[in-house]
């Protein structure tokens, strides 16, 4: 048994070694290092960030799980506190308009990890029936501000997913969740048939990651860019459009529509010069990216296929 580490936040992970969490293989092939040592501020602990050779997934091996969660160290407007609230109910209008567009009628909708529930506030400005679900509870108090109905639960133990709904949620979430297909497999049994599945997550091989991480060996490290499994923000799983589409069909899933959009997460101001110039680079390879089609988002709706009628039933 591997021992217990701790990284320079305090917090206690435990190693496991894990196979690939969407297929079960154990194929997987080490991209570079992550975290601690192989971190410009030595945050988080290291760990190999490997790609599995048969779906495609990213993911940390060994495995690093926290003891504690590690969002409640963060409040509301801490973690959030880059991104554009308007702008992201904004967003919430846009989806609630296109799901109307495809489903034909508003509906029911419910977001899975909704932060401060931005997303939602621009979903019911459109009449639609929402609700959230949220882990961490001072998120959850902020959506609640704006009177939003949240359940302060982890995605498996809710009981929103419990009941069925006619659009789900996952705008930057699934990236942050051990058992991915587990967790759609959950949402493919709460949406009604013909209900739809939105996600959200980062583009593990835009083109950001693709010339970050040959700047590492420009450097002469074997560090990468990809996930940050033991630091802010937290992510543990990584996609490409590839591994999106896999996943979503092992899920039970007929993909509609995949798109590789420019994020609007905010890019952080740098204090030294060096750093400046890094992210200012970045914030031009992102551009780029998009432009050619390798942008560092993934956005994805997907369907839950209706039941076809029995032989014999009437049509």
């Amino acid at each position: 048994m591997m021992k217990t580490l701790q990284s320079s936040d305090g917090l206690m992970w435990i190693p496991e070694e894990r196979p690939c969490p969407v297929c079960s293989s154990t194929d997987r092939r080490v991209l570079g290092k992550r975290g601690g040592n192989a971190h410009h501020k030595g945050s988080g602990v290291e760990t190999s960030i490997v790609q599995c050779q048969v779906c495609e997934l990213l993911y940390a091996f060994p495995t690093l799980v926290p003891k504690s969660s590690p969002y409640e160290l963060e409040t509301a407007e801490e973690y959030f506190g880059l991104h554009d609230f308007e702008a992201k109910v904004q967003y919430g209008r846009s989806l609630a308009d296109f799901a109307c567009a495809l489903m034909g009628s508003k509906g029911s909708m419910l977001e899975l990890g909704c932060g401060r529930g931005e997303f939602l506030i621009g979903a019911k400005e459109r009449g639609w029936e929402v609700k959230g679900v949220e882990m961490t509870n001072n998120y959850a108090e902020a959506a609640r501000s704006h009177e939003i109905d949240v359940e302060v639960s982890s995605i498996e133990d809710c009981e929103a997913i419990k009941k069925q709904w006619d659009v789900i949620v996952l705008v930057a979430v699934l990236e942050h969740v051990y058992d991915p297909l587990g967790t759609l497999r959950l949402i493919h049994q709460a949406l009604r048939g013909g209900g739809l599945l939105f996600i959200d997550v980062p583009n593990e091989f835009s083109l950001a990651m693709r010339l970050g991480n040959g700047y590492m060996r420009l450097l002469g490290k074997d560090w990468v860019v990809n996930l940050s499994p033991t630091f802010p923000p937290y992510h543990v799983m990584g996609f490409s459009p590839a591994s999106l589409r896999n996943i979503l069909k092992r899920a039970g899933f007929q993909i509609h529509t995949m798109l590789k959009p420019k994020r609007n997460d905010l890019i952080p101001k740098g204090r030294s010069l060096k750093r400046k110039l890094e992210l200012s680079s970045l914030r031009f390879i992102t551009l780029v990216g998009r432009a050619i089609g390798l942008g560092d988002g993934l956005e994805c709706w997907a369907m839950k296929p209706r039941k076809r009628p029995e032989s014999g039933e009437e049509h």
